[in-house]
């Protein structure tokens, strides 16, 4: 078994093997768990494993030979840890995607967008707005790390997936995936607010959040990556049914009940923030989009600039005794 940080990684030739060297309860207690939950891993980490009436089947000699394993989808985990809870294993399982026939929409996006951003185009496409019909809220959090509003949305996909394409090159090799649970990265904090915090006051983060981190390994660091459309805090006033509009600054304009609030109000203007996903060892490092300049010619400045953070992040993680994978 391959050594992982201080409990050993079983890999997913190992629980393979397993799986089809005897019975699901066996196999599960002689890993100190349940037959019921081995399987529930080996459908988690796409591991297949014998159906119902396999080994009666095999006892007889009638029973087909074992399916290969395949290779694992992105951000499926490489193995499973002793420890590890059922609902993180849940988690490492592909999103559904929306049933129902391909539209030109889908063809378009199967052709341009990245794998990891499909998913996403889809379940942003198919959401609401938050409360206050700024920021798009989808019902899954198993996806990629973006946040925007409606009208920001293709644009924030299109970014994303050329960022992705360009990490993933030939001539960079560097990994992007959603993280396994096994890896336990936590997400940082990400502020979208185009002005300086105010002391004393945190800034504006939308509600909807990924269940996990989107990473990119580089140069072997692994380095949360997040992609928002930046906010700007704007006095917005309450016109009546759930809507509000900006402020005119005349209270005559309106009709009572009325009042104002000071909202974060998408700017159409894009954000990456790359963190460390590591506990205990913060990094960070932005890139905004200006004003009437295309936010992906920057993707070779971005490249370069996490190169630079991996060293970086790497030299703090080693002086805090953390593998950087």
């Amino acid at each position: 078994m391959t050594k992982h940080r201080d409990a050993q990684l079983i890999s997913r030739r190992e629980l393979y093997d397993l799986a089809w060297s005897m019975p699901g309860k066996k196999a599960g207690a002689t890993l100190g768990i349940s037959g019921e939950y081995f399987g529930h891993i080996c459908r988690a980490l796409e591991i297949p494993h014998p159906g119902r009436g396999y080994w009666r089947k095999k006892a007889v000699g009638v029973a087909g030979p074992p399916p290969p394993l395949p290779p694992a989808s992105r951000g499926v985990a490489d193995g499973w840890k002793p420890g590890d809870s059922a609902e993180n294993g849940r988690a490492w399982r592909s999103e559904p995607q929306p049933q129902g026939p391909p539209t030109f929409v889908d063809f378009q996006d199967s052709r341009r967008l990245h794998e990891l951003v499909k998913p996403a185009a889809k379940a942003l496409r198919n959401s609401h707005p938050d409360r206050h019909r700024h920021y798009l809220n989808p019902t899954t959090q198993r996806l990629i790390d973006i946040a925007c509003s409606k009208d920001g949305l293709e644009k924030c996909l299109r970014f994303t997936s050329d960022l992705f394409k360009r990490l993933e090159a030939p001539t960079n090799g560097y990994r992007v995936a959603i993280a396994a649970a096994t890896k336990g990265f936590i997400r940082a904090t990400i502020d979208t607010e185009t002005e300086a915090a105010v002391p004393g006051k945190s800034g504006f983060s939308p509600s909807w959040r990924p269940l996990r981190p989107t990473v990119v390994s580089v140069l072997g660091v692994s380095i949360g990556l997040a992609v928002v459309e930046t906010s700007r805090r704007t006095k917005m006033r309450y016109i009546g049914h759930g809507r509000f509009v900006l402020d005119s600054g005349r209270l005559e304009d309106y009709v009572p009940p009325t009042w104002v609030e000071t909202q974060n109000v998408p700017t159409g203007l894009l954000r990456l923030t790359a963190y460390s996903p590591f506990y205990g060892v913060p990094w960070q490092r932005q890139w905004t989009e200006k004003p009437g300049k295309l936010f992906s010619s920057q993707l070779d400045e971005i490249v370069s600039g996490l190169v630079a953070g991996a060293h970086e992040l790497f030299l703090a993680l080693d002086e805090a005794g953390i593998q950087p994978g």
